[in-house]
């Protein structure tokens, strides 16, 4: 038995080889590679929000009439017993129509808002609690069901920073939950009048589960470009490697054939990719080499075996011959013949 026949490993195919080896390669880039792209796009979204947001609330400050946004306050508070002296716990109201400086401001407001339409722009100043604000206007006052701040709202927060907003830019983009509202992104500035005196202060708020959507958006969409990518590619590769590997298939069953003594061998299997010759064209060409050596080789063996077989049958009858001249009864009969010779040749 041959060591081939004797063999009890398991088969299987180079082709199942390659694609397997690919998979255990490259799956751990893809998966890296996936990681990386969902990292890094996530980021330049939330960079690209947080850029908004800046522009934003630069833009409405820019564009804001500062001198009515005072006015508005000083007004309503001294006149409008509903705004009166903060106690930290007025709940706020929507002026009168009549009460223009109001509707312009959440007019601007609404419209600056429009440019970013998930973002949620609004206005206050300073209250008279520590840590209090009380909101002035929202560009949600302008919606069939109003929302966001009403007028002379006051509000303490403990969970974001909008206090810090009267007195500097304060950008919060990690997803924080203000306690009443929701969570939120948000970007505060002052408000500052001709004089550069900070009057006042604007937030601009983007839902975090806007975010959170946008970051799923991501994953969703990411997932099935990758999968998509990653089932084509194995495909390729799969068909590939049945085009690098038919032609060793085929030398495979022609060595086995060969191997049974049938050297009529039709070695129509040159698959060359281009202009080029590689490794493969070349083992088939010393493959067709070897056949003619071989079968060239048996013929000339069994001619030789054809001769030293005759010259045994020849070796054999000799040896039967001279046994049979050995022999006793040859040599007596030998004997007599000799004395018959000589009687005849007396008579």
């Amino acid at each position: 038995m041959s060591k081939i026949e004797g063999s009890k490993k398991k088969y299987l195919s180079l082709r199942i080889k390659i694609w397997i080896g690919f998979t255990l390669i490259f799956t751990p880039v893809f998966v890296a590679s996936y990681i990386w792209f969902y990292l890094y796009t996530t980021q330049k979204v939330l960079t690209n929000i947080s850029e908004t947001l800046v522009d934003t609330v630069e833009g409405a400050v820019k564009g804001m009439d500062v001198d009515s946004f005072v006015a508005l306050y000083e007004a309503e508070k001294a006149n409008n017993p509903l705004c009166s002296p903060s106690t930290g716990e007025a709940k706020g109201y929507y002026p009168v129509k009549t009460v223009t400086q109001y509707w312009d401001h959440v007019a601007w407001l609404t419209t600056v808002g429009s440019v970013v339409p998930q973002a949620r722009l609004y206005t206050y100043v300073k209250g008279e609690q520590p840590g209090e604000i009380i909101s002035i206007g929202s560009s949600g006052a302008l919606l069939n069901s109003p929302e966001g701040f009403p007028f002379c709202y006051s509000y303490i927060s403990t969970q974001s920073r909008i206090y810090e907003g009267l007195s500097h830019r304060v950008d919060a983009w990690e997803p924080y939950d203000d306690g009443t509202f929701g969570r939120w992104i948000t970007t505060y500035a002052p408000i500052t009048n001709k004089e550069g005196k900070i009057v006042g202060a604007i937030g601009v708020d983007i839902s975090a589960s806007y975010v959170q959507d946008v970051q799923k958006g991501i994953v969703r969409n990411g997932v099935i470009a990758f999968a998509a990518s990653y089932l084509l590619i194995f495909l390729l590769v799969y068909i590939m490697s049945g085009v690098v590997t038919r032609p060793l298939i085929s030398l495979a069953h022609a060595s086995a054939d060969i191997g049974e003594g049938n050297y009529d061998q039709d070695l129509g299997i040159h698959y060359q990719i281009g202009p080029y010759e590689d490794e493969i064209d070349t083992l088939t060409k010393t493959f067709e080499i070897m056949i003619d050596k071989v079968a060239l080789r048996e013929q000339n063996l069994r001619a030789r075996v054809q001769q030293l077989e005759i010259m045994v049958d020849k070796s054999k009858l000799d040896k039967q011959v001279q046994e049979i001249v050995d022999s006793d009864f040859f040599q007596e009969l030998r004997s007599k013949v000799q004395d018959m010779r000589k009687r005849f040749k007396n008579e």
